[in-house]
């Protein structure tokens, strides 16, 4: 029988670690293994989070201009 996967977490004060194990989980996949650590890193650090890459589109309600009308 094929165990289930679990997560073991210990913190030690002395040294201020916390480590994290986890046991029966396929990370052989790249997609895997950063949606669990994108994860980690949301919770702990707002600033460290990756973005994807791409065009960044301009609010269209804020870019409008009003015409100059007159002399």
């Amino acid at each position: 029988m094929s165990k289930k996967p679990a997560i073991d977490h210990s913190y030690k004060q002395s040294k201020d670690r916390f480590d994290i194990r986890l046991k029966h989980f396929d990370l052989r996949k790249k997609w895997a293994r950063q949606l669990v650590l994108d994860a980690i890193t949301r919770v702990l650090d707002k600033k460290s989070v990756r973005k994807k890459r791409g065009r960044k589109v301009n609010d269209p309600i804020s870019e409008t201009r009003i015409q100059e009308v007159g002399d």
